[in-house]
């Protein structure tokens, strides 16, 4: 991927009811349901119903909504549309709807953003601000591993040599790598700490030190500031996030 990366679908909402749908799809009735039972299939059909609001829902235009997709109940209590050719009835206009506006493509392009933007932030070649904005597509997207926290270390031991940018590198990499619990990186952030940063970085510090705790190495380091920080408010923010995490161990 040689262009700057695009930014992310902004269609979060429409895309997670498709991956649901997807998953509903996938699984075709005419050869994966013939031997479950009617609870089965009533059970598939409700999902089915609720797959078919939800996706209705999401947009005004009336065609994604024709009226047959409401299941009706019998006086048992019972699905009436809980049976197989209604499944398939339905699962071929849902197909059919999610075809014609384009919703596999776009599912697609988003799964291809997120592959081009894992391969971009482990790319030592890539410029940094590249991998910085494949990393945050990654972040939001859940898909930070190992392999992508060891490159964006690598980034922050660069950005050591760096007294211009370099602050704004490890900022955006405790960002975006928050709730990350890796030795290196605690060891950077902490070792960032030694050098008393200022207290914008030092409460950004904080904030992603916080998930890391009951660690030892940063309990001491929070429990210093809290008595030792540059301003009052980090004092107080330090001696918050001991004082709440003391709480949730209880």
């Amino acid at each position: 991927m040689n262009k700057p990366i695009e930014k992310a679908l902004p269609l979060a909402a429409i895309m997670t009811s498709v991956a649901a749908l997807v998953t509903v799809l996938v699984i075709n009735p005419s050869t994966s349901t013939h031997s479950q039972d009617k609870s089965q299939l009533a059970n598939l059909a409700s999902k089915i119903e609720r797959l078919e609001k939800r996706f209705a829902s999401l947009s005004t235009d009336s065609r994604l909504s024709d009226g047959t997709n409401v299941l009706t109940t019998d006086n048992n209590g019972s699905n009436s549309g809980a049976d197989l050719a209604t499944l398939e009835a339905r699962q071929s206009r849902l197909e059919q709807k999610l075809q014609n506006y384009g919703i596999f493509e776009r599912f697609e392009e988003h799964e291809k953003l997120i592959k081009e933007s894992y391969q971009a932030a482990i790319d030592p070649e890539r410029a940094a601000k590249e991998r910085f904005e494949a990393l945050k597509i990654l972040r939001e997207e859940g898909r930070i591993d190992q392999a992508v926290v060891d490159s964006m270390m690598d980034l922050w031991d660069q950005s050591l040599d760096d007294d211009k940018i370099g602050p704004y590198h490890r900022w955006t990499l405790m960002e975006n790598l928050r709730g990350t619990n890796d030795p290196r990186f605690r060891d950077n952030v902490l070792s960032m700490l030694q050098q008393e940063p200022g207290a914008k970085m030092t409460g950004q510090a904080i904030a992603t030190l916080e998930p890391m705790l009951p660690d030892p190495a940063v309990q001491e380091w929070l429990t210093h500031l809290s008595s030792n920080g540059q301003e009052p408010k980090i004092r107080d923010y330090a001696a918050n996030v001991l004082q709440n995490a003391e709480a949730g161990n209880k």
